[in-house]
């Protein structure tokens, strides 16, 4: 990949973060875990972060506000079929607030919310995969799933060449 020598001049090269979300336990919920995997054996320049972000943590917060671009991968159940994919911005959304009564209770959305509180809003962009199954347990995509994360990987380092283009 070709990502560092498109970084030009004598600008600092943005700062990339790539986080995978999902719980790896309940199937295609995994996806974004699986796909940060997946990314492990290519290689990036220095400004690109992977990290397999879980089940999502408030703890999250910090790293946004050392962060210029912020890639998100997740399953995202939009009601299509399995192994849809779908990008776009948190701002495209509008997300109903709930009640949490614990840090526990806290989905990706609040966590991009929280940070932008307190004055951490990188650019994000999500990149979603439709789930066939994202309740049953198993450590396995669905074979809709599993057949489309060639394809992810293939946008997210797409969407870090345009980013380091931009520079």
């Amino acid at each position: 990949m070709t990502v560092e020598s498109e970084i030009g001049g004598g600008m600092p090269p943005p700062k990339i973060l790539v986080l995978g979300v999902g719980n790896l336990l309940l199937k295609d919920d995994g996806v974004g875990v699986h796909l940060i995997n997946a990314l492990r054996d290519t290689p990036f320049p220095d400004n690109v972060q992977l990290i397999d972000a879980g089940t999502v943590s408030h703890q999250l917060i910090s790293l946004f506000h050392e962060t210029d671009y912020l890639i998100l991968i997740d399953a995202v159940d939009a009601n299509d079929v399995p192994g849809s994919i779908f990008r776009f911005s948190p701002d495209d959304i509008d997300f109903q607030p709930e009640r949490k009564l614990s840090l526990h209770q806290m989905n990706l959305i609040d966590i991009l919310q929280m940070a932008e509180m307190t004055g951490a809003k990188p650019e994000a962009v999500i990149i979603g995969v439709q789930p066939k199954d994202a309740s049953s347990w198993s450590l396995e995509l669905s074979d809709e799933v599993q057949a489309v994360v060639p394809k992810v990987k293939d946008l997210v380092i797409k969407e870090i060449e345009k980013i380091c283009r931009l520079q």
